[in-house]
């Protein structure tokens, strides 16, 4: 059985933000606010300078589903 997503030729990679983009425009506008909070994703991304030493160069990189 193959999922209609599939069928329409998109991975669910791009089938995923068009759906959370379809049920954000569907909510009432008390909750949107809320759901537009949660729009992006964070990622971490930790650097090990060297060896001995423990310390970490951590950077954010933010992802929004609309860039894509």
């Amino acid at each position: 059985m193959v999922t209609y997503w599939r069928q329409a030729g998109l991975s669910y990679i791009r089938y995923s933000p068009i759906c959370a983009k379809a049920v954000k425009i569907a909510l009432k506008m008390e909750f949107r606010a809320s759901a537009e909070k949660t729009a992006g994703s964070s990622i971490k991304i930790a650097k090990v300078k060297k060896e001995n030493q423990p310390q970490l160069e951590l950077e954010m990189l933010h992802f929004h589903p609309e860039d894509v």
